[in-house]
């Protein structure tokens, strides 16, 4: 009986000894994120995106550390992707515990250089965490590129970084933005007017021989445009959308065109600048998806902002293929109208033009409220 009591005593010791390698804590990162603001308290992210027009003011980088010591210093670091890969800049952080760090960075005088970007946190001399964004350039604002800073230069705390030299062919802008040769096509840029179309004009003509157009009108939302004749349309969604699709049991009733109107007026709305670019990450963080281009184009006598993408969807046969998709934003105060257009790849080329008729006829008129 002694030699059991003097066993399990030692075994108890033994297990007792095991508790402290348990109880020891690992000093980590984890949920990196870019955003616009940050929580003045916390430093936590507000805001969060992976997709920044040019003219963004501040871009916030944050990562949230546990268990660490007293003067632990973590880095970020800064890197512009387009070309060869060139770090921009850096800073480091001190801390001890758990919480939010937050590394503000500023842009240009002239604005974002648009492209892809990285962001590495850097703990202890290993890269423990990393995040990605990217810029597209901002409505009215030529697309600059490229850092002119050295690697690894960091600009004075409030300086900016002197602004790149305006380039604005096409060649110029990062590969993400260039539409691939099966991504879905541009609308083709109407010249812009000297001044507004009437509003009672005559509407464009046909842009496909053959098809006749006809007119849909909503008089209490004040817009109207021409679409093809045997097309048809209902209201969809919680805010009855209307979406217009070609003849039913043809390759075109795969086609959906949504006009959605949002009134500015009720509840917290925000500019059009400001739902486009909510539409924007929401189509880049789907899975598979990809944004081709961001631009804009002369519609309804104003400068109207859209962009392109790609994603996997279900056709109307349950077929998972590549939809094209344009999404259109106008500004008709105080509605704000959000016009797309998606299709499976192959008949959204197809039928392009149709859509681009549909824009080019659009008029806008005083609402009847």
């Amino acid at each position: 009986m002694r030699r059991l009591v003097l066993l399990l005593a030692v075994m108890t010791l033994a297990l007792a000894g095991c508790e402290s390698p348990l109880q020891l804590t690992t000093t980590g990162l984890s949920e990196p994120a870019i955003s616009t603001a940050v929580d003045l308290n916390t430093k936590a992210p507000l805001e969060k995106a992976t997709i920044f027009p040019s003219d963004t003011k501040t871009l916030y980088a944050t990562v949230r550390v546990k268990n660490a010591p007293a003067d632990t210093g973590v880095k970020a670091v800064f890197y512009y992707l387009e070309g060869n890969r060139q770090q921009i800049a850096e800073d480091t952080v001190k801390v001890e515990g758990s919480r939010y760090l937050s590394y503000a960075f500023n842009p240009p005088e002239n604005g974002w250089p648009v492209g892809r970007y990285e962001v590495e946190f850097v703990l202890d001399g290993e890269v423990e965490e990393q995040t990605g964004f990217s810029v597209v350039p901002a409505a009215g604002m030529p697309a600059t590129k490229g850092f002119p800073t050295t690697p690894g230069q960091q600009p004075a705390p409030g300086q900016a970084v002197p602004p790149a030299p305006p380039q604005n062919q096409p060649e110029d802008l990062p590969p993400a933005a260039q539409p691939e040769g099966d991504a879905p096509a541009a609308p083709t840029p109407a010249p812009a007017p000297a001044a507004p179309p009437p509003q009672g004009g005559q509407a464009a003509g046909p842009s496909q021989p053959g098809l006749t157009y006809k007119t849909f009108q909503d008089k209490q939302f004040g817009f109207s445009f021409e679409l093809p004749e045997t097309w048809t349309f209902q209201t969809v969604g919680v805010n009855s959308d209307y979406m217009f699709s070609g003849q039913p049991g043809t390759p075109e009733s795969e086609i959906s065109v949504i006009v959605q109107v949002v009134d500015t007026e009720k509840g917290v709305v925000g500019s059009l600048k400001d739902r486009m670019l909510t539409l924007l990450n929401r189509y880049s963080q789907m899975d598979g998806a990809r944004i081709e281009s961001k631009s804009q184009i002369q519609a309804a006598g104003q400068v109207a902002p859209f962009f392109l993408a790609t994603y996997p969807a279900e056709d109307s046969k349950k077929q998972r293929v590549t939809f094209g998709h344009t999404q259109l934003g106008i500004d008709h105060s105080p509605y704000l109208l959000l016009i797309s257009y998606s299709a499976p790849r192959q008949i959204y080329q197809q039928n392009v033009a149709i859509f681009q008729h549909m824009v080019e006829s659009l008029k806008l008129m005083a609402p009847v409220r």
